[in-house]
């Protein structure tokens, strides 16, 4: 039920940055994302053209490189892993039902995107001054977004070198665990920010059952188009 994960790993090691990539660098100007923001903090990459890919990325039998689904953002577990590939369609007038793919075959459930702050709050693991990366988001709080846009946005909203910048994750349909929840530190503030729609409103409830009685929670009013 998952990619194979060398390939995972070799896909997105192979890709290109996305500042060199017109096509994804125009894709994130219209979304008013910075391709450098982006490139800094190695949230997304970009498919080059004539790339051999494998068979689970693929949308709707052709790859995602034939259906625009350039850029691509990582997927990480509960445990901070990398896991598998999620893929945004860069070409203009795109129909919504062909934005985004996932790999063919292959279950959301349990995956995240997730910044650099966010990664290690999964993993366990210290910051650079050896102080535990749960306790910085314990103390500068926790996004959940939902999709790649806003993702992408929420976590190029803060400066780089900001000490009390909060962690971002993202989810999408059916993603939210459990195991995900309990890597989350008591008290922490956590804003929910998926979308203002039904489905948005589904995946808050499901995040916010799993944190109550840990958590501070909010669920910001407005919310970002898909």
């Amino acid at each position: 039920m998952r990619p194979n994960a060398a390939e995972v790993a070799e896909v997105w090691i192979s890709a290109r940055p996305v500042t060199e990539d017109v096509e994804v660098s125009s894709w994130l100007a219209s979304r008013g994302l910075d391709a450098g923001d982006v490139e800094d903090r190695e949230l997304a990459r970009a498919l080059p053209e004539g790339a051999v890919l494998p068979r689970w990325a693929r949308f709707q039998g052709q790859s995602w490189i034939r259906s625009g689904h350039r850029l691509i953002v990582p997927m990480w577990d509960a445990a901070g892993a990398l896991t598998s590939l999620h893929a945004r369609n860069v070409r203009p007038d795109v129909p919504p039902g062909s934005k985004a793919a996932s790999p063919a075959g292959a279950e959301l459930r349990g995956l995240v995107m997730a910044d650099a702050l966010g990664r290690r709050m999964l993993e366990g693991t210290a910051l650079a001054d050896g102080s535990p990366a749960s306790e910085l988001v314990a103390a500068s709080g926790l996004w959940v977004m939902e999709g790649v846009p806003d993702f992408l946005t929420r976590t190029t909203d803060y400066s780089e070198v900001a000490e009390a910048a909060p962690a971002v994750l993202s989810v999408l349909s059916g993603s939210w665990t459990t195991a995900l929840a309990a890597r989350i530190p008591d008290g922490t503030i956590v804003a929910i920010e998926t979308h203002p729609d039904a489905a948005g409103e589904r995946y808050a409830r499901a995040i916010a059952v799993t944190l109550a009685g840990r958590c501070r929670l909010k669920r910001p009013r407005e919310g970002r188009a898909a």
